[in-house]
């Protein structure tokens, strides 16, 4: 588990993180810090972290060819994972970031790490990753 107290921290934290993580499959609440924590793991990556935006409405979205970001807030079924072709974009990719993971039992995804991002209070979340197969 890790305290971080500010949004600095947070980024810094997600830089790192992009040196020994390739899928995230992110939980947490509203405001929680799941596109701080994509901003940071594209700039570790060596990408522009100010290109990154929450994919709620757009569903995916992709950074220099290289980090595909999906939110599936908004998915209801598995079927329009593949209705909207976000399947095939997985199998594209070696760098995911998924907000709000579902259906990841089926996903085409191996060596994920699962990150949970508890909000503390306005400026301290507590976080906990858990290496997946």
């Amino acid at each position: 588990m890790h305290t971080i107290t500010t949004p600095e921290e947070m980024l810094q934290f997600w830089i790192d993180l992009a040196k020994e993580h390739k899928i995230l499959l992110l939980h947490g609440e509203l405001w929680a810090g799941k596109t701080l924590l994509t901003k940071g793991f594209a700039q570790g990556l060596g990408l522009n972290k100010h290109h990154v935006q929450s994919p709620t409405y757009a569903y995916l979205n992709v950074y220099d060819s290289k980090l595909l970001h999906i939110d599936m807030y908004r998915i209801k079924e598995y079927s329009e994972l593949v209705e909207k072709w976000i399947i095939d974009q997985i199998n594209e990719f070696e760098y995911i970031v998924i907000e709000r993971p579902k259906f990841i039992d089926k996903l085409p995804i191996k060596n994920s790490s699962v990150i949970n991002i508890e909000k503390n209070s306005e400026t301290e979340r507590l976080i906990t990753i858990k290496k997946g197969e």
